[in-house]
């Protein structure tokens, strides 16, 4: 088997992974709903903490580095979460929900360890190359999560999709439905038992170039595999700049140094020079 299916929490934890499935199914019901996430991954990740009353900070800005997908620390009772916009945007999706998870271990009071210490996502372990066992398990949430499994089937049966035999097609169809990565989509039909390990293993065959062409044949599916460099979130950096100002409770060359910082932040990285 390749390392996507020796590495994942279902094969290596399937006790942990019925566990946890029970955990995301409540943890969907409650903050999203019967709603296919995408990219509201975002904001459900900042309305977890606010419903929790944790002060949290969402950072994206593009730095060009395929490698660095998101991190997460907690500074003085703030959780900070960055995730890269230079990335394809389905894959901040699923960095975003893994980082998720790290923070849900964290709030819920069932593994502060992780963001005590900081959490620092690469490419490699978000795909298949997981040594960390929370991260296993992040992975592993971040895929029920943005696929959940009654959305999975019912997907399937509106688009024709049979539970088994899938083409290249129907998974890039899949990828464009939900916006995750190709191997986490490979994963979930793996998981779920609409997939074989001989056919998951074919498709981890298939050339990059291949899968590239049949993702433009796919409406709607090259949109989740855009990179958003534009992308520039910075917290409410600027929010609490405008009322230190506002409330006077900076010198004004203080105030005036902080908004020439914050400008030059913004340019840099609409130059792509960040």
């Amino acid at each position: 088997m390749g390392t996507i299916l020796d590495n994942s929490l279902f094969v290596q934890k399937p006790d942990k992974f019925q566990e946890l499935s029970g955990a995301v199914e409540q943890f969907n019901a409650r903050y999203n709903g019967s709603n296919i996430i995408q990219d509201d991954i975002f904001s459900i990740l900042k309305n977890y903490a606010r419903t929790k009353e944790i002060a949290l900070e969402l950072l994206r800005f593009p730095t060009r580095d395929d490698d660095f997908c998101a991190l997460t620390c907690v500074k003085k009772g703030t959780i900070f979460v960055y995730v890269n916009s230079w990335l394809p945007l389905s894959n901040q999706i699923f960095a975003a929900a893994h980082e998720l998870y790290h923070i849900w271990c964290f709030i819920e009071e069932k593994d502060a360890s992780v963001l005590r210490k900081g959490s620092f996502l690469n490419a490699s372990a978000m795909e298949d190359d997981v040594k960390d066992s929370e991260d296993r398990e992040a992975n592993a949430f971040a895929g029920m999560l943005l696929v959940p499994a009654k959305a999975l089937f019912e997907q399937m049966r509106i688009y024709g999709i049979p539970r088994e035999k899938q083409s290249l097609e129907d998974i890039v169809r899949l990828m464009a439905i939900f916006s995750v990565p190709y191997k986490a989509i490979l994963l979930r039909l793996y998981e779920e038992r609409y997939m074989d390990i001989d056919r998951v293993k074919e498709f981890l065959e298939i050339k990059k170039e291949v899968l590239e062409k049949e993702i433009g044949y796919v409406a709607d599916a090259e949109r989740w595999r855009r990179r958003t460099p534009e992308v520039i979130q910075m917290g409410n950096l600027r929010q609490l700049m405008e009322q230190n100002q506002e409330h006077e409770l900076l010198a004004d060359s203080r105030a005036n140094s902080d908004q020439e910082i914050y400008s030059q932040i913004l340019q840099r990285h609409k130059f792509g020079r960040g």
